[in-house]
């Protein structure tokens, strides 16, 4: 895991970061912390975070502005706002800030924040096993573009890999989100977050996959698309 702490005040990163390496290490999570104290540095190194706790005000460069580009570079970062003034909080709203921290902080309150972060995290990947050197890695879900079944495998793809995986077919469609993920055909289960086009046959991906749709999911499929246009 990756972290960022960008603040202006030495005393306050050094606070955090102490907080939150002895978080991490009591639950046995990898992570990296880097620190800045200038906003500016970190919009020019172009790097992505998994988690970023960020001064709102500072100077030149705002904590609210910052995390839109932080968000920009990975939708799925998880920011904490830290800050001794609350006229922010409508700003920050808006970027889905995960919580606030009023300074000086309170650690019981960082770690209540941060085990909220920790199960965020945990409903956003998959473990995926994988089977040519037997080793376990996890999978954001928002990258698996589709699942395939062929005969007795079944094959999980992403935008730039595919893997054989040792779940059913059936297990993977209960444990990915209904919300956007969509099974069109008895043997794929299709990221709709991916599709591109359609016709009443077949799905269209970004990559130019095309997935057909079974005939008697075909109207249900369209009622279902329509819906899931109206939630995005």
């Amino acid at each position: 895991m990756k972290i960022l702490i960008c603040d202006d005040e030495v005393k306050y990163i050094n606070d955090l970061k102490i907080h939150v390496e002895e978080y991490m290490k009591n639950r046995f999570i990898k992570f990296s912390i880097e620190t800045a104290m200038d906003p500016k540095d970190v919009l020019k190194s172009g790097e992505t975070y998994d988690l970023a706790f960020l001064d709102i005000q500072m100077n030149e460069i705002d904590g609210i502005s910052l995390a839109k580009e932080l968000k920009r570079r990975n939708s799925k970062v998880i920011v904490f706002f830290v800050t001794s003034f609350n006229q922010y909080q409508d700003d920050a709203m808006d970027l889905r800030a995960f919580r606030f921290f009023e300074k000086p902080f309170d650690p019981q309150r960082l770690y209540s924040g941060l085990d909220k972060a920790m199960e965020y995290i945990d409903e956003s990947y998959v473990d995926l096993y994988m089977q040519q050197d037997q080793s376990h890695r996890r999978i954001l879900i928002d990258d698996i573009m589709y699942i395939e079944r062929q005969n007795r495998k079944v094959i999980l793809y992403t935008a730039k890999e595919q893997h054989i995986t040792n779940k059913k077919f059936e297990e993977w469609c209960e444990l990915l989100p209904t919300s956007f993920f969509y099974q069109v055909h008895k043997s794929f289960l299709v990221n709709l977050h991916y599709v591109e086009s359609y016709n009443y046959t077949e799905l269209f991906l970004t990559d130019k996959t095309r997935i057909p749709i079974a005939s008697r999911k075909q109207a249900d499929f369209h009622k279902y698309w329509f819906v899931y246009l109206r939630r995005r």
